[in-house]
């Protein structure tokens, strides 16, 4: 099993870590390790030699320090749902730590309204228990919320449910508990006070906080995590607008993310939209509608809008070339009708033709469904790829995306790779432009684990097509390539976008000062950031 010559001395290091967790949270089966070294893009080249699964801070403090002084290196991992090898060991000395025992909502404070919690927790469990006290954080999860976990999204950074207002998930963090290689424990802002500490204000002095977020596990492991509340809103609204082209698509967004009238604004081009509603059936997407209706959890008008989506069926989606759909929060009607009557003027003026407005009413239904989209509605294999821009910098990038494609024609059809892309709008001043690509390629672990088993057996199995997945590796480099001169940045930085190589010389100098502060001999994570390879 050892890839590191230590002989008894990983025999030991087992053992210890099986009287400290138990022996069932001390991984050493082939297969389980294998599978959490692979993430959904990357398979593994290096299989850690450990799994560990702390059930408590203590343990996953303890048993990092004992394994980085046994002279290994460690990895953190959350739910799963990296694409850019973030988890992925990039040596063959790795034990990963599986965050997601740490499952804890620690503190709902009602009065000074944050949240505390273990970062093992999802941001589905995290999200119903609030909804339930009437509260919410202001970024409240990715669409992968059933299985990401809190402790993942602010390694990686984050967006999408609240994104379009409130940012990322990093920008609701009010404070952190990290443990760094050595075990110490770092707490941070107001939360480090020596005396009567509480969570509540984050940059007390210089921001740590800020150190540890989207640092793909790079400085630490984060334990725990305290995010704002804000109140769930009395009243939503909800639009849908079709544009026959992406430059009107993408000057509406701009103006809506601009005047901060949506909480999420995205956009689907031709192909992906199509795409899209291949995947389950419109009678499951109404199921999900009106069960969330009839819980009384909704805002959405109940069952009357259920009914009028099954009416309406998919109909509403056929013509519509570039859609943009959007959601609107309220504190009254009053506030929310206002906002909806600007979002349908800017669309007008930008040449969009409001449509039915059923999809953004589906994901709001039910926003953490099972990751049957981690493969295509076919069973092809799926991977994004993306790019942070400012709103001014948008249509170059667009433009040079289809020279690049134009050029690589013949890479792109003879691996039968077909592609479109998502948008999503950043808080005032960014959009994300998210290309995602499918092709014909075996399933991983991964598929077979998170995929719901009764839709998993409906897909088709395709063969190993290492031909057509090389192809992808080399178009997603070239496109991180692309992205950089663009001066794009990314959210799961992990060990694929070129954040080293996109830093001027000062700006890495500091960042490289941090690492071997915090962690000299270079054992978290090796290879995540460009650093400790």
């Amino acid at each position: 099993m050892a890839t590191v010559e230590m002989g008894s001395n990983l025999d030991g290091l087992i053992n210890d870590l099986k009287s400290l967790m138990g022996d069932e949270h001390v991984i050493t089966d082939e297969k389980e390790r294998e599978f959490f070294s692979t993430d959904i893009f990357y398979k593994a080249e290096n299989v850690a030699e450990l799994v560990i699964a702390p059930g408590t801070k203590d343990q996953l403090a303890e048993g990092v320090r004992a394994v980085t002084a046994a002279g290994l290196t460690v990895v953190p991992r959350g739910g799963g749902m990296s694409y850019t090898g973030g988890y992925r060991p990039a040596r063959g000395d790795a034990v990963i730590v599986d965050t997601r025992r740490l499952d804890r909502i620690v503190e709902i404070n009602e009065e000074d309204m944050y949240v505390t919690v273990e970062c093992g927790v999802t941001w589905k469990q995290l999200y119903e228990t609030l909804k339930e006290k009437g509260l919410r954080t202001p970024y409240f999860g990715p669409f992968s919320g059933m299985y990401a976990t809190v402790g993942g999204a602010l390694s990686q950074n984050s967006i999408f449910f609240g994104s379009s207002i409130h940012g990322t998930a990093a920008d609701a963090v009010l404070s952190l508990e990290v443990a760094l290689a050595d075990g110490t424990v770092v707490k941070t802002g107001s939360g480090g006070a020596a005396n009567n500490p509480s969570p509540f204000f984050r940059t007390y002095g210089p921001d740590l906080a800020g150190l540890f977020l989207g640092d793909t596990g790079a400085l630490g492991f984060k334990m725990q995590a305290t995010l704002r509340l804000i109140p769930f809103a009395k009243e939503q609204r909800f639009a849908s607008f079709s544009f026959d082209t992406d430059k009107e698509m993408f000057s509406a967004m701009s103006q809506v993310a601009r005047e901060r009238l949506a909480e999420e604004c995205y956009g689907f081009d031709p192909f992906l939209l199509g795409l899209r509603l291949k995947f389950e059936g419109l009678a499951r997407d109404v199921k999900a509608l009106a069960s969330v209706a009839r819980s009384g959890k909704s805002l959405i008008g109940g069952l009357k809008d259920a009914a009028k989506i099954a009416v309406a069926g998919r109909r509403f989606m056929e013509g519509v070339a570039y859609g943009m759909h959007i959601v609107i929060e309220g504190r009254d009607s009053d506030d929310a009708e206002s906002a909806l009557r600007r979002v349908r003027e800017i669309a007008k003026a930008n040449g969009g033709n409001e449509i039915e407005n059923s999809l953004p009413k589906l994901v709001r239904a039910n926003p953490f469904l099972p990751t049957n989209r981690l493969l295509g509605p076919e069973g092809e294999r799926w991977v994004p790829i993306h790019v942070i821009l400012p709103h001014s910098r948008v249509m170059g990038l667009l433009a040079a995306l289809d020279a690049y494609f134009n050029t690589n024609a013949k890479l792109v059809e003879d691996n039968e790779i077909q592609w479109g892309y998502l948008t999503s709008t950043i808080g005032t001043t960014a959009t994300l432009i998210e290309p995602t690509f499918f092709w014909p390629d075996s399933h991983y672990q991964i598929h077979e684990r998170y995929i719901e088993e009764g839709h998993y057996a409906k897909l088709k199995q395709f063969p190993e097509n290492l031909t057509a997945r090389n192809a992808m590796a080399k178009i997603r480099n070239d496109l991180a390539d692309l992205f950089a001169e663009h001066g794009g940045t990314h959210l799961q930085i992990g060990k694929m976008y070129r954040f080293k190589e996109s830093r001027d010389p000062a700006t890495w100098k500091v960042i490289e000062s941090i690492k071997q502060l915090l962690d000299p001999d270079g054992v978290v994570n090796p290879g995540s950031l460009g650093l400790g390879k």
